[in-house]
């Protein structure tokens, strides 16, 4: 497949993307010191896919609540305007999580769908994660970060798989990537403070940004052979093919397929390898739910109601 992740003569970017992505967001969670208002509430259900309100405990006294959790999967993007004009009525709303996805929805003629899902699954690599952190997988999932391990929730992970329906066309085993910020830190790092904010996202540079794509099968295959060859120096009693069976499962075991694994292991050479550019996305975000707009309940909130038209007075004669 290394023909296929690169252009011609050598190129980081080949002929035709080898696959194209529709960008749009899975989840958002808000944060706010006050109990969310029953009439946002009542708008931003019909406007996702689903909706969970919960509290977040002081770890010392779980009797206490620091703030309000409002969890929303797949907004429309009549949610996100309203989560805007809720800002007039609750200052203290901020974004603390951000899932942005990106579904495939056309490959190249020249791949495979079994191409694909290999390109996704072994050499996306989620930048400014911990050396220290693993690849992981569960329930056909992989994850760039195994989070049970670990003392605090990474404030970055990516989660690819294959098996599900695409909220967004409806395909069957729909090949689905995310990029996820899990903390607000991240969140404002990206540039989005404010919920309009997630409504400008430029879906390639957010991609870009989080994740780069470099193949580093060849560079592993030369670092094999070179510790096949060493230790068959150094053992000359041992029988050669046992050797080599164990150099190269002991790579596997490590999941050097992965090129975040292989950044672990092998920084320098990571560095060396140039970031291929094999993806395309469409201009703008989609949205998994449709828009309704139901102002009968909005009651005394008049901050969820769109702003008034003004008119315009015509002067005669």
């Amino acid at each position: 497949m290394s023909r296929i992740i690169g252009g011609p003569d050598g190129q980081n970017k080949p002929e035709e993307p080898i696959a194209i992505v529709a960008p749009y967001i899975d989840t958002i969670e808000a944060s706010s010191p006050r109990h969310f208002h029953s009439e946002l509430l009542s708008l931003v259900k019909p406007n996702s896919g689903s909706m969970l309100v919960q509290p977040i405990k002081n770890r010392d006294n779980p009797a206490i609540v620091c703030r309000r959790l409002l969890k929303i999967n797949q907004p429309s993007r009549h949610c996100m305007e309203l989560l805007q004009r809720y800002r007039a009525h609750d200052p203290g709303l901020s974004l603390y999580r951000l899932h942005i996805a990106f579904d495939v929805i056309s490959t190249s003629p020249s791949v495979t769908r079994e191409d694909v899902i290999e390109l996704f699954a072994n050499h996306f690599h989620l930048r400014y994660r911990r050396g220290s952190d693993d690849v992981f997988d569960f329930e056909s999932t992989r994850y760039s970060v195994q989070v049970s391990n670990r003392k605090t929730r990474p404030y970055r992970n990516t989660a690819l798989y294959s098996g599900r329906d695409s909220k967004i066309t409806g395909e069957c085993d729909a090949i689905h990537f995310e990029i996820r910020l899990e903390r607000k830190r991240s969140v404002l790092a990206s540039g989005i403070e404010d919920p309009s904010d997630a409504l400008n996202i430029d879906p390639a540079q957010f991609f870009k940004r989080h994740v780069s794509i470099k193949d580093h099968r060849a560079i592993l295959a030369k670092i094999i052979d070179r510790r096949v060859k060493k230790t068959i120096d150094g053992y000359p009693n041992v029988e050669p093919a046992f050797i080599e069976r164990r150099v190269k499962g002991l790579h596997r075991r490590l999941l050097m397929s992965h090129v975040s694994s292989f950044a672990k292991y092998y920084p320098k050479q990571f560095e060396r390898l140039k970031k291929l550019d094999c993806i395309g996305f469409e201009g703008s975000l989609n949205w998994a739910s449709a828009d309704v707009e139901c102002y009968d309940n909005v009651g005394k909130l008049h901050c969820l109601l769109p702003p008034a038209r003004k008119i315009k007075r015509l002067r005669l004669g």
